[in-house]
């Protein structure tokens, strides 16, 4: 015969393994879904030329607001900096992100030919905005970076 107590330890123990086993797939489904959705774009700062940066997530509503804004300032400001849209869930993008001091996405970064920081925004910014401050940060004249501002070098 068996014990009382052991027909109670059967269903727990089975209760836990279903717990331990949901938990890793969910820890395996996050990993994928992180590696999976980032690009592989690696940027380095400090490349000569400035550089306007958007960190964000495809899945957040302001980084999707922020999608046609970029498209537009990669057309239309290519004279004045590099313009990056970068996922915050590729680890080094995050790292770039972070050593910028971001705390919220979109996180918008403007630096120059050295690496460092002329303007930053965190939210949603509009096109005209966005126009404003890289212009105004840069001081180029006719749409093209003069090369001896400071940080506007080829």
């Amino acid at each position: 015969m068996t014990e009382p107590g052991a027909k109670k330890a059967q269903p727990r123990r089975l209760w836990l393994l279903v717990v331990v086993l949901a938990l890793a797939a969910a820890g395996i489904a996050y990993s994928l879904y992180r590696r999976g959705s980032a690009p592989d774009e690696v940027v380095v700062t400090g490349s000569g030329r400035p550089q306007l940066f958007d960190f964000g997530m495809g899945v957040c509503t302001q980084c999707k607001r922020m999608k046609p804004v970029m498209e537009r300032a990669a057309n239309e400001l290519s004279d004045y900096a590099e313009v990056y849209v970068l996922d915050i869930r590729n680890e080094v993008n995050e790292q770039l992100a972070e050593r910028y001091g971001m705390h919220a996405i979109p996180f918008i970064l403007l630096v120059d030919g050295a690496g460092k920081e002329l303007w930053r925004h965190e939210g949603f910014v509009d096109y005209p905005e966005l126009l404003k401050e890289v212009k105004e940060r840069l001081g180029a004249k006719g749409g093209v970076c003069s090369p001896e501002k400071e940080g506007c070098g080829s």
